[in-house]
């Protein structure tokens, strides 16, 4: 008979009134792993409620060793957590701190992941913010690589940095696993392209 334990830690950055969270750091306590970063598209989690888990956090978890992570750091487009997001414009203060995460030695060592899905297209805001991200990546980590979340599952049509909500949905019985997610140019930075090759996280 076993008798078995697992932590998972909870750790979240937000703005003094705790309107804002810019990240949120998810840690496998006792794993071995890599340390990752996932931007999506806006939180759910506060200080107030730091310790519910809404679903896409659940699925996250649930995969993070089959993507072959035993830290995760997850930020967003945008960093107020409402319950609408009409009325949306670039979170500079946010691009702020993505920006000096990205510059960090730690994020260089670091996986990142697109996972913010399709949702909002015809927001000007989010356009304009992806494109931002990308270019900030493009700045600090000129030769790094860029990765999205993949499943084995062939019932599930690719579409470019699939959101975990919507994997986890149509495939939270499959494996997950990273495959590497290319930009045409900077200025087209939100339409992207995947190489036809995809390898699962050890």
């Amino acid at each position: 008979m076993k008798n078995c334990k697992s932590i998972v830690e909870t750790e979240i950055i937000t703005s003094d009134d705790g309107l804002h969270t810019y990240e949120l750091i998810k840690r496998l306590v006792g794993c071995e792993g890599e340390c990752g970063y996932l931007i999506s598209l806006y939180p759910t989690r506060t200080a107030e409620n730091i310790f519910s888990n809404d679903s896409t956090l659940n699925h996250l978890v649930s995969h993070m060793q089959e993507l072959g992570f035993s830290e995760l750091h997850i930020v967003n487009l945008f960093s107020k957590a409402v319950a609408s997001q009409r009325g949306l414009t670039v979170d500079e203060e946010n691009m702020q701190y993505i920006e000096k995460l990205m510059s960090s030695k730690e994020f260089a060592n670091s996986k990142f992941v697109i996972a913010w899905g399709n949702s909002m297209q015809n927001s000007q805001a989010v356009s304009d913010s992806k494109v931002r991200i990308f270019n900030i990546f493009l700045k600090h980590c000129s030769k790094g690589k860029l990765y999205q979340i993949t499943t084995m599952d062939r019932n599930i049509e690719p579409t470019p940095a699939p959101h975990p909500l919507f994997l986890g949905i149509r495939a939270s019985s499959s494996v997950w696993g990273l495959q590497e997610f290319k930009i045409k140019k900077p200025s087209q930075a939100i339409i992207g392209k995947t190489k036809s090759n995809s390898t699962k996280a050890k």
